[in-house]
């Protein structure tokens, strides 16, 4: 919690918040708090931790598209199922 969190390409995403869970599996998401800007909420197994800092591996411009999910509590099944298929897809 409170780690910064940025773009393969160097662009500050804003700190991690929050971790939720799908309420289905084991799964965990990243709940990133952006200043000015809706959180962003990304699968905790995709980002990479080099140091005291995390680093998603999409560009800044594909980031801006994700998906906008609830993060309060567990996220629903069919928000998870977006996350997953957007940040996993192999456009990303």
């Amino acid at each position: 919690m409170g780690l910064e969190v940025f773009s393969r390409d160097g662009a500050r995403l804003g700190k991690i918040k929050n971790i939720v869970g799908d309420g289905e599996s084991a799964a965990e998401y990243l709940v990133i708090g952006r200043f000015l800007a809706r959180d962003l909420v990304i699968p905790a197994d995709t980002v990479e931790v080099p140091g005291d800092r995390v680093v998603v591996p999409h560009g800044s411009s594909f980031i801006a598209s994700a998906p906008s999910v609830k993060a309060k509590g567990a996220i629903s099944p069919a928000d998870a199922a977006r996350l997953e298929d957007f940040f996993r897809s192999p456009a990303a």
